[in-house]
């Protein structure tokens, strides 16, 4: 197996994020709606990447994936500190190799104790639960997996 390289989305890896994105099948299988147009997309994709941590996987320079932990927030919409809904996606060509769960279990290992996690997930898409489950994740109800760090 290639190699994964784990980097920190920045301004200069968007066109590479926005290559992973313009798999159509890819990006409604976890739920996206995103721009059509390339210039919205580089926009919104530079707002998104501001405002969440955005970890990209990468085989020989190429963007293959991306995993994105974002803000948890309470009832109040007040952050709430050490929580975060997780987010991840890997480009249809390198499904089924387990690059998603060792590159998942690298983030995880970084993050502090205490930290949790929390990640939605379709009832329909096994290989994602079979993911979290291999990371670590508990089943709580309504499509919400958690992982207390």
């Amino acid at each position: 197996m290639d190699e994964i390289n784990i980097t920190k989305a920045t301004e200069t890896k968007l066109e590479g994020l926005a290559e992973l994105l313009t798999d159509d099948k890819l990006v409604q299988s976890v739920g996206l709606m995103l721009p059509r147009d390339k210039k919205s997309l580089l926009q919104a994709l530079h707002l998104f990447v501001l405002h969440n941590h955005v970890a990209l996987l990468e085989i020989n320079s190429k963007v293959v994936g991306m995993i994105v932990l974002s803000n948890w927030y309470d009832s109040e919409g007040q952050r709430i500190a050490h929580q975060y809904e997780l987010g991840y996606l890997l480009k249809r060509d390198f499904w089924g190799r387990r690059i998603m769960t060792a590159t998942l279990n690298k983030v995880i290992a970084q993050l502090p104790v205490g930290t949790i996690i929390h990640a939605r997930c379709k009832k329909e898409n096994h290989r994602s639960q079979q993911v979290l489950i291999n990371c670590g994740f508990g089943y709580k109800q309504n499509s919400w997996w958690q992982l207390t760090k």
